[in-house]
């Protein structure tokens, strides 16, 4: 696994910032070197493994993330 996805605004609950650690989705997430994408659409339509996706994300400098555009490859 290289990250994870999720229909929801962000990959932690709403009150995550007063979780112990804080953000433990993104503290985890970050700290082994995945990604997070979040605002994602018709996940239930993709297969439970085998996808593949490809993502591109703006080229923002020095920003803390980016919006992008998600393409999910599947067999037929």
């Amino acid at each position: 696994m290289r990250g994870v996805g999720v229909e929801t605004v962000g990959t932690d609950a709403g009150a995550a910032h007063s979780f112990d650690p804080p953000f433990p989705c993104h503290s985890y997430l970050l700290g082994a070197g995945k990604y997070g994408l979040t605002q994602l659409r018709n996940l239930a339509q993709l297969p439970p493994t085998g996808a593949v996706l490809v993502t591109g994300p703006l080229p923002i400098v020095d920003g803390s993330g980016s919006p992008c555009r998600v393409l999910a490859l599947v067999e037929r």
